[in-house]
C-alpha cells in the first residue's frame, strides 16, 4: 500500500539554505574520506502563482557535503540564474524540458542536471549548451560560463566523459535545422575550447540524454523517440512534447572512432529507451555496452510533478509494468557483418541512475554497478532502494528500508584500494517517514550500511552529482 505523503515530500520546495554547518552522524564515516559531495536538482517546484512542472524543470539548486576527519559540514543554495529571478520576482515559469508556459528565451539557464570541472572551474548543466559557473566554496553562482569558441547546436547532455588517457571532456551537442546533426566534440585539459571530432547527420534527431565512450570509441545510441525540428519552434508546446515514439524504426548504436570523428559501423536492435549508460568497453574486437532500458518512452511524459504526486497504487503498478527500467547489455562485434544485436539482462532487479568506479574503471572492464530500483516487496511510483549489481555473475545486493527514498549511489574508492569495490557508496536518502533526508553511507563490498549523517531539513529529488578529493573549506 502507497503512503502518498511519504514520497511527495521530494517533490515540495525546500525554502532552507545553510553554509558549512556540522551535521549529525548515526554509526560511522570511516576516517579516510576526505572530500566533498556536490549534488545538484530541482528543489522549487511551486511558486505564489502555483504552477507545477515537470520534475526536471524545477528550479535547481546545490547540495555540498565536505568530509573532514569523520566529521560532515552541510550547505546549500539555490543557482542564482535568470529563470531562477524570474521565477521569485513575477512567478513566471520558464519555458523548459517538460513546461510549455513562461519565457522561451529563460529556457536553458536553469542548471539543475549534473555537476562537472572545466578548466577548473566548476560548472552545473542541464541538456542546453549554457553552463552555469558557481563557486565550490561558498555554492554562489557566478554566471554563465563562457567556452573559448562558439560551437553549434542547440541542445546537449548533462553526462559528459573524461577520457581516462588523455583527461579529455567529451560530450556531443544537436543541431536543429532543415539539416540536423550530431556534433561531436573534445575539450582538451586546462582549455575551454570545444574541438570538433565529428558529426552525423540526420534528418529527424533523437531525444538523447546520455552516450558512451569506449577507450578508442564514442557510442551513440539513437531511439526512435524523433522529433521533426519545425515542430519545435511553431508547435507551442514543451521541448519534450514534440518528440514522437517510432518503434518501427527501431534503435540504432552509432559508432565513431575519437581519433578522427568517421563512423565506422551503425548496428540496429529492437526499439527500446534510456536515460542512462552504465559503462561501455573494448573486449577483443567487440564493444561491450551496459545500459538502463525501458520498453518505450512513456516514462519521459510521466514525470509530471502533478502526476508524480496525485499517483495511486494502481498507478504505481502500472508505472512498475510500462516503466520497468532494465540492466542490459548489447555487444557490438566491430568485424561482422552482422547489423542486428539483441540483449541480455544482467540483473533481476531494475536499475537507473547507474554508476560505476569510474576512475578506475570507466571506458574499461567493470564487474560492479550501482543504482536506484524498486523493491519488488513495495512497489512504488518512486524508486525505493539501492542496488549493486555484479555484471559477470548476475547476483545483486540491495538496501532498502520502508519509507525511504535513495538518490544516486556515488562510489568512492578508498585509498590503496585491493579491488573494484573497496571503498563506500554515497546515497542522499529522503526520508519519508520522519520528514528530513540523511546521506547514507554503505560499505561498498558488503553493501551494508555503515552510517547516516541526518539532514536537518528533506533534500528534494534529485538528479546527479560528483565527489572530489578536495576539501574546499576556507579557513575562518
Amino acid at each position: 500500500m502507497i503512503h502518498q505523503p511519504l514520497y511527495q515530500l521530494g517533490f515540495t520546495n525546500l525554502d532552507r539554505e545553510v553554509q558549512m554547518i556540522p551535521l549529525s552522524i548515526t554509526g560511522t564515516v570511516p576516517e579516510w574520506l576526505t572530500g566533498t559531495l556536490f549534488r545538484n536538482g530541482p528543489a522549487k517546484f511551486t511558486t505564489k502563482q502555483g504552477w507545477h512542472t515537470h520534475w526536471f524543470d524545477g528550479l535547481a539548486m546545490l547540495h555540498k557535503f565536505t568530509f573532514r576527519q569523520s566529521r560532515v559540514f552541510y550547505s546549500n543554495k539555490y543557482l542564482h540564474t535568470n529563470a531562477y529571478r524570474r521565477a521569485m520576482e513575477t512567478g513566471e515559469l520558464a519555458a523548459g524540458f517538460g513546461s510549455a508556459r513562461g519565457k522561451k528565451t529563460e529556457q536553458g539557464n536553469n542548471a539543475n542536471v549534473n555537476l562537472s570541472a572545466i578548466d577548473g572551474h566548476y560548472v552545473a548543466m542541464t541538456e542546453t549548451p549554457n553552463v552555469i559557473e558557481f563557486d565550490p566554496h561558498t555554492l554562489d553562482t557566478v554566471g554563465v560560463y563562457s567556452f573559448d569558441n562558439a560551437f553549434p547546436g542547440q541542445f546537449t547532455t548533462a553526462h559528459p566523459h573524461l577520457d581516462f588517457r588523455t583527461k579529455r571532456h567529451l560530450n556531443f551537442t544537436i543541431e536543429f535545422g532543415p539539416s540536423s546533426y550530431y556534433h561531436f566534440y573534445s575539450i582538451a585539459p586546462n582549455s575551454s575550447r570545444k574541438e570538433r571530432i565529428g558529426s552525423i547527420q540526420v534528418s529527424e534527431p533523437s531525444y538523447i540524454h546520455s552516450f558512451a565512450v569506449t577507450e578508442h570509441y564514442i557510442v551513440l545510441a539513437e531511439f526512435p523517440f524523433l522529433v521533426h525540428p519545425g515542430e519545435l519552434m511553431s508547435s507551442g508546446k514543451s521541448f519534450i512534447e514534440n518528440f514522437k515514439w517510432k518503434p518501427e524504426q527501431g534503435t540504432r548504436f552509432h559508432v565513431l572512432r575519437k581519433s578522427d570523428g568517421a563512423r565506422i559501423r551503425t548496428f540496429e536492435s529492437e526499439a527500446f529507451f534510456s536515460f542512462h549508460h552504465v559503462n561501455a568497453y573494448e573486449h577483443g574486437q567487440d564493444i561491450v555496452l551496459d545500459i538502463c532500458a525501458t520498453r518505450t518512452a512513456g516514462i519521459v511524459g510521466s514525470l509530471q510533478v502533478e502526476s508524480l504526486t496525485a499517483a495511486s497504487e494502481a498507478d504505481a503498478l502500472e508505472n512498475a509494468r510500462d516503466h520497468f527500467t532494465e540492466l542490459r547489455r548489447y555487444v557490438l562485434p566491430l568485424q561482422s557483418p552482422a547489423s542486428f544485436v539483441t540483449a541480455a539482462a544482467l540483473s533481476e532487479e531494475t536499475m537507473d541512475l547507474p554508476t560505476v568506479n569510474y576512475g578506475s574503471n570507466g571506458s574499461r572492464p567493470y564487474r560492479y554497478a550501482y543504482g536506484i530500483s524498486t523493491n519488488r516487496s513495495a512497489i512504488e511510483i518512486f524508486s525505493n532502494q539501492l542496488v549493486k549489481a555484479d555484471v559477470q555473475t548476475g547476483i545483486s545486493q540491495s538496501w532498502y528500508e520502508q519509507g525511504c527514498y535513495p538518490g544516486e549511489p556515488i562510489f568512492v574508492e578508498k585509498p590503496n584500494a585491493c579491488t573494484e569495490d573497496d571503498g563506500v557508496v554515497l546515497s542522499v536518502v529522503l526520508n519519508g517517514k520522519q520528514g528530513h533526508s540523511f546521506l547514507l553511507v554503505l560499505d561498498a563490498q558488503s553493501f551494508k550500511e555503515m552510517g547516516r549523517i541526518q539532514v536537518p531539513h528533506h533534500i528534494p529529488f534529485g538528479f546527479h552529482g560528483l565527489f572530489t578529493e578536495e576539501l574546499f573549506i576556507r579557513e575562518a
